[in-house]
């Protein structure tokens, strides 16, 4: 976890894990910006956060270039939370992945590169390596295969 001040932007910081980070960075001395369109997350999930004078709000897409170009500045590091993590049903919506997870990372990236911040902390999800065989799964594990 990044340690001491700093001035930061959290993307998906509504949903529970971007909420938990802004509250963790918070509390390490950090000010955030935090970013969501509540497609997934909640607004009580930023209910603490919303009481410190650290930590302020936009609510917008990242699909949205000029508001992801007005929260990155300033900052030092980026903690990019927000995609569609379900992506189960890509084939029958792919749109919604290439969307929420391919272009809203481009325009974060393009808005980082002209805003000059260059350091970011990027979440995955679980669901790129398929069903494993094994539960709990040990890092050992091979990669299942995606069918």
């Amino acid at each position: 976890m990044a340690q001491g001040k700093g001035r930061g932007l959290v993307t998906g910081a509504a949903g529970f894990i971007g909420s938990n980070l802004v509250d963790r960075l918070l509390a390490l001395g950090w000010d955030i910006i935090g970013i969501d369109n509540f497609s997934t997350g909640f607004r009580e999930f930023l209910a603490e956060a919303s009481r410190n004078p650290r930590f302020a709000f936009i609510e917008a897409d990242l699909l949205d270039a000029e508001a992801l170009k007005t929260a990155v500045k300033g900052c030092d590091l980026v903690f990019h939370m927000a995609a569609n993590a379900d992506v189960r049903f890509g084939l029958a919506d792919p749109r919604k992945d290439i969307e929420q997870n391919t272009i809203a990372t481009f325009n974060l990236l393009e808005a980082m590169r002209a805003g000059g911040v260059s350091r970011i902390a990027f979440a995955s999800t679980g669901s790129v390596y398929g069903e494993p065989d094994v539960h709990p799964t040990p890092e050992s594990a091979p990669f299942p295969l995606q069918t």
